[in-house]
């Protein structure tokens, strides 16, 4: 069972079939949300930050508040924190209301011109409402229910009013049914907290009365349904929350100050909801701030039109993660007194700072005035032209013997001159010699002089042939 993606004014965009993770949570207080994450495909990549969304699941609507595309573990995502439609009646405001009839009847007068009808209201008596604040139409709703000690319930399009919402008989909660149950007692508080997992071989709906009876844990008691939270597409179980139901905090907000910031109203781009906490974002759309307890990320439009983490904390990790340019204006930076950057940009090292890999370029970056490049062979200069020019090295294979390699020439790979130092003596020449037991052999291409230690001699090597060198009828020798 997928999600489908409309936008608001009923265009079929795709159904998302492929969900990674999904979360919903509904309570009596009026909370109805969902959130899921799925893969990055092509309908999904070009949704628009400027079009509203609507998803269709489990025979609910539900508005979508916010889009995050990520990148992990190579992946391309794309979560989705959504509100039920209902959240839409926080939206419309009523400057007074005041209305006599049955609940439908004021209910549906309520609701009139939102998009919304009045359902179920199993109250027939008529009842009296009188608010002289403006007040959000949800709120009055709630405020109305409270009245009645009436349950709301959002369903589609419809607003319902129950006595009593769930089954009025205590369904037995017992061992078979759970996960997990644990009660909580604090000596401030006459009610304990519970937090119960239970499997899906009981059917519930918040509102139901509940008899948890676990005798080894001391519970014996009957409790309300006030709260279900489920991961649908990644377990059958699902937490409850129980305990005596509050008054709600939207029917406490009935009336709507000026100077008050509401919950879901946008104020010079700034957003206050109970999925995302604070939310800023610019006028163009270009640029979002998100705060809360969870998370912060600071994102900016990417180059294909949808908002990216800039700077965000990570709350598994405990780290910052930053992604753009840096540009510092004065002062320097300091990272344990072993990495320097001073104020005119020099850089300090101490202690057992260590520089690991790179290239370094003479001038400014896209300059043509060569660089300099350490590698696991040695060190390396090139001119401007990208040829070889010096290279201070040492062989590895099967040697262990230093050199100085000399450029000339184009390319890496043109033949240059050499200063090599062998177990058995000293090469200067045009080529490189390479022999694994250290010791030298003259080969066809050579053309230079080699001093042999171990005679004190010196040759001068043409292709494979190695000549003494005379002074006279003398062979000359050094030292």
């Amino acid at each position: 069972m997928g999600m489908q993606l409309f936008t608001k004014s009923g265009i079929y965009v795709s159904v998302i079939d492929k969900i990674l993770s999904c979360s919903t949570k509904i309570t009596l207080a009026g909370i109805f949300t969902l959130t899921f994450e799925t893969l990055i495909n092509d309908e999904l990549e070009t949704l628009s930050n400027t079009t509203e969304y609507v998803i269709f699941y489990d025979n609910e609507y539900y508005d979508v508040v916010s889009l995050q595309s990520s990148l992990s573990n190579g992946l391309y995502k794309i979560k989705f924190s959504c509100e039920h439609i209902s959240y839409r009646l926080s939206s419309i405001s009523k400057t007074e209301f005041t209305a006599i009839g049955t609940p439908k009847q004021i209910l549906t007068t309520i609701l009139a011109n939102t998009g919304f009808y009045a359902g179920n209201c199993d109250i027939t008596v008529d009842q009296t409402i009188s608010i002289k604040q403006e007040s959000t139409v949800r709120s009055i709703i709630f405020n109305f229910a409270d009245s009645l000690d009436c349950d709301v319930e959002f369903k589609e399009y419809y607003v319902n009013l129950y006595q009593h919402k769930g089954s009025k008989k205590p369904i037995e909660i017992i061992d078979k049914n759970v996960v997990s149950i644990s009660k909580l007692v604090k000596s401030s508080v006459a009610a304990p907290t519970y937090s119960i997992t239970i499997r899906p071989n009981v059917s519930l709906t918040v509102g139901d009365e509940l008899h948890l009876k676990f005798t080894k844990l001391g519970i014996d008691e009957n409790v309300r349904l006030i709260g279900i939270s489920r991961k649908p597409f990644t377990s059958r179980d699902y937490d409850l929350e129980v305990g005596v139901q509050q008054e709600t905090l939207e029917a406490d907000l009935v009336s709507i100050k000026t100077e008050a910031v509401a919950k879901d109203k946008t104020y010079y781009g700034v957003k206050i909801s109970a999925d995302n906490g604070l939310t800023v974002v610019r006028e163009d759309k270009k640029a979002k701030v998100i705060m809360n307890a969870d998370e912060f990320r600071m994102q900016s439009l990417g180059d294909e039109g949808i908002l990216v983490d800039k700077l965000f904390f990570d709350p598994i990790t405990g780290e910052y993660t930053f992604s753009g340019s840096v540009s510092v204006m004065g002062g320097s930076i300091n990272i344990n007194n072993h990495f320097i950057v001073d104020a005119n940009g020099n850089a300090y090292l101490s202690g057992d700072s260590t520089i690991y890999g790179g290239k370094y370029y003479a001038g400014q970056a896209g300059s043509s005035e060569g660089y300099s490049e350490m590698t696991s062979g040695g060190f390396e200069i090139f001119n401007s032209s990208n040829d070889l020019k010096l290279k201070l090295g040492f062989t590895t294979d099967g040697e262990d013997f230093p050199y100085i390699q000399l450029g000339s020439g184009s390319g890496k790979f043109t033949d240059f001159g050499l200063v090599k130092k062998f177990m058995d003596g000293l090469w200067i020449g045009n080529s490189e010699p390479s022999d694994e037991s250290g010791t030298f052999t003259a080969m066809k291409g050579y053309n230079g002089i080699f001093f042999r230690f171990s005679d004190n001699t010196a040759y001068v090597v043409k292709d494979t042939e190695m000549k003494n060198i005379y002074t006279g009828a003398a062979i000359a020798k050094f030292g």
